[in-house]
């Protein structure tokens, strides 16, 4: 099987909505997700991700840097910086930073992403709701 990657399912989710000039294409086969992002400079996930546990994504991923650079964070403090050529893993917890933008290919269990999307959307909720009262 093989795919394009921008022939991929473009996704429009929380996540994407809510982070500025971020655009994932996606393809599930079988247990594994692979997704072609597009990181805008400036991308920042630290706000998105605060509602989480220790403010953090929660899925593990496997990853290839097509271009620019990326920052992972972990939860001990530990920060890889990842550079086009680069084939990473970023264990969960960590969060992403990229100031200059980067283009990525990343491979995940099929639905983690998503999962934790709508996880981080009902706790935005939550918290705006509990705002209003």
């Amino acid at each position: 099987m093989r795919e394009q990657l921008k022939e991929m399912e473009p996704v429009d989710d929380f996540v994407t909505q809510k982070t500025p000039g971020l655009k994932i294409w996606q393809k599930v086969w079988g247990d594994m997700q692979c997704a072609y992002h597009i990181f805008a400079p400036g991308t920042d996930f630290t706000q998105l991700l605060a509602p989480m546990p220790d403010g953090l994504c929660g899925v593990p991923h496997h990853a290839y840097v097509i271009s620019g650079t990326l920052k992972v964070i972990y939860k001990d403090g530990t920060v890889d910086v990842c550079k086009a050529g680069d084939v990473c893993y970023w264990p969960a917890p960590h969060n992403f930073i990229s100031d200059e933008g980067a283009e990525i290919i990343q491979f995940s269990g099929a639905g983690a992403l998503a999962k934790q999307a709508k996880v981080v959307e009902d706790l935005m909720a939550k918290m705006q709701a509990a705002k209003a009262v």
